[in-house]
């Protein structure tokens, strides 16, 4: 397996640390005010001892005693500030994280979102950075403190007695030397641990959204067996993954009771010499008992650096998937609407099948298609290279005269505006799902729209009108279609693609709204993708597709007048017939 090298940590901590420097540097000082406060107590406590074995002052003894309270509860408030900023610089630099892996998945091609589930990329964005959270919020200030505070405790012992010093230097080194060698043998455990929990997330999430199919063809019991079978995978991966840390903990525990008994076997000898006084002895032993804090950090830090490792490999390999599709350089015109060439496309989802094969049309500016065929001939295949979520096999596609690989990718989708028959309707306020979450929007635009389609009744009716979450308001099929189009609407496109509109709404609420969509559709190139014909009752030119090649096209009219056209005998016979 692959080491991640000392330059990826310290890369990732430059980027991400960098912009909250004030907050490292104040960081920085607490910690080094709280090493220096750990270091000055046991001097306190040594001179408290040898004092009263001496018979000395009892206000001496009292002022040691009130120094040691009082640096010991200042040692606390640092220790409780220096926490407090760790854990706020940690948090910041992992959202931030998290954030810009969230966008450099958005922007991945639709190829990889449909090999990867939604559960799994949850836990690929959070999960992963997650882990990462405490190599920002502790690791730094853990190790680095706690390595500080090992070289100024042997420091102290060295000037105490460069025997002792050398002595307990050599089991700190050895110590070090022994976590170093440990330090990347979890990274596997730990790797198949998240790989676990990815899976995990993703069963649930395919179940939950199924859960309706599930229920209503008694496939509970078999999701059930399949949540044993991953559950108990994943029980095996993190048993394994704490055994290894307790592991790495045991070799903590072995290393001070080693450096312990070194230490009093040392200070005993050096008592019974006359080289140290019976308060040295306890400050040689205090210090080599303090080590013990620092190794173990070290040790427990490192453990976390593994997992750590474990999600930035996996956070690295996601970063290395990059878009296929290459964002464009030209901007469309800014004309009221655009045309739409296809020139002997063909396109495959797959290398072994051809979705579309050698299609080419024309369609003029603020001219309307209607689309009509089978399921799986190619319909909402074009509706999908016309955003350009894929790359085509071969051929040409234009859009406004340029070259769609040419065009801005931003600049192509916000030109085009689209309503599906499925509504994705988000845990939001009606504004924010009207809108995107596009704060610029006037409320007063969003009315007005409102308005127009016959939705101000329903807006009325709502506890808190724009403001109201949409979760748990029992939106209707046909009021989440009536949202859709206003998001047409305040989008403005100069392209609209409708996926059967009207499909999914009650005559009443289809004839509300069927002025409004001829509104919409005024002065803009259209794509109607149909399953009744009556959607394409008003349309310019009919296209019908079959295996993915245009099988007839033409201006409606005319196919209307030739009794020989395949249009002409879907209206004798039913576009049900066709869509079967």
């Amino acid at each position: 397996m692959e080491k991640v090298r000392f330059r990826q940590y310290a890369a990732l901590l430059s980027q991400y640390l960098k912009p909250q420097w004030i907050r490292v540097t104040l960081l920085a000082i607490f910690m080094f005010s709280g090493i220096g406060l750990a270091l000055l107590n046991p001097q306190i406590l040594r001179y408290f001892i040898d004092t009263a074995k001496a018979g000395g002052s009892m206000r001496s003894l009292i002022i040691a005693g009130v120094v040691f309270f009082g640096i010991g509860a200042l040692g606390q408030v640092v220790m409780l500030v220096s926490s407090y900023l760790g854990q706020d610089v940690g948090w910041r630099a992992t959202n931030q994280m998290r954030g810009d892996l969230a966008h450099h998945c958005l922007q991945l091609d639709m190829s990889f979102h449909h090999e990867h589930t939604p559960g799994e990329m949850v836990e690929r964005v959070d999960g992963d950075t997650a882990a990462l959270s405490n190599f920002f919020s502790e690791f730094i200030v853990q190790v680095v403190g706690s390595l500080l505070l090992l070289g100024g405790i042997l420091i102290v012992i060295t000037l105490e007695d460069w025997r002792i010093g050398v002595a307990l230097a050599g089991f700190v080194a050895v110590s070090i030397y022994v976590y170093n060698l440990t330090r990347n043998i979890a990274v596997p455990v730990y790797t198949a641990e998240r790989e676990g929990y990815s899976r995990l997330f993703s069963f649930f999430e395919e179940r939950l959204t199924g859960i309706e199919d599930l229920r209503t063809n008694g496939g509970i019991n078999y999701t059930m067996d399949r949540f044993y079978d991953v559950n108990r995978d994943v029980y095996g991966r993190a048993v394994k993954a704490h055994v290894m840390g307790e592991v790495l903990q045991t070799i903590s525990g072995v290393l001070f009771a080693l450096g312990l008994v070194l230490t009093m076997g040392m200070g005993i000898y050096l008592f019974q010499i006359g080289a140290f006084t019976i308060g040295t002895v306890y400050l040689v032993i205090h210090y080599t008992a303090m080590l013990r804090g620092p190794l173990i950090m070290i040790s427990r830090q490192i453990n976390e650096l593994q997992r750590a490792t474990a999600g930035l490999k996996r956070i690295e390999e996601l970063y290395r998937i990059t878009p296929r599709i290459a964002d464009g350089t030209e901007a469309l015109p800014t004309s009221d609407a655009l045309g739409i060439e296809f020139n002997h496309v063909t396109f495959g989802y797959t290398e072994d099948e051809s979705v579309l094969k050698d299609v080419s049309f024309q369609l003029q500016p603020g001219k309307s298609l209607g689309l009509l065929g089978r399921t799986g001939s190619g319909k909402t295949t074009i509706t999908r290279l016309l955003f350009r979520f894929y790359e085509i096999n071969s051929g040409q596609i234009r859009v406004g005269g340029k070259q769609i690989e040419r065009i801005q990718l931003d600049d192509l989708r916000n030109r085009i505006g689209m309503v599906t028959q499925d509504v994705q309707l988000f845990n939001a306020t009606v504004r924010e799902n009207l809108t995107l979450f596009d704060a610029e929007i006037s409320d007063n635009r969003i009315l007005s729209v409102i308005e127009e389609l016959g939705l101000s009744e329903w807006i009325q009716s709502l506890p808190n009108g724009l403001d109201t979450v949409l979760e748990g308001t029992g939106m209707s099929a046909g009021e989440a279609q009536l949202l859709a189009f206003a998001r047409v609407f305040l989008k403005d496109p100069k392209i609209v693609i409708l996926d059967e509109p009207s499909s999914r709404l009650d005559p009443a609420t289809e004839q509300r709204i069927d002025s409004a969509v001829q509104r919409l559709l005024k002065g803009r190139t259209s794509i109607i993708i149909a399953h009744r014909l009556g959607t394409v009752q008003q349309v310019d030119e009919i296209m019908v597709l079959a295996d993915g090649e245009i099988q007839e096209h033409g201006e409606r009219n005319r196919l209307v007048q030739d009794p020989d056209s395949v249009f002409s005998q879907l209206l004798r016979t039913g576009l049900e017939e066709m869509t079967q």
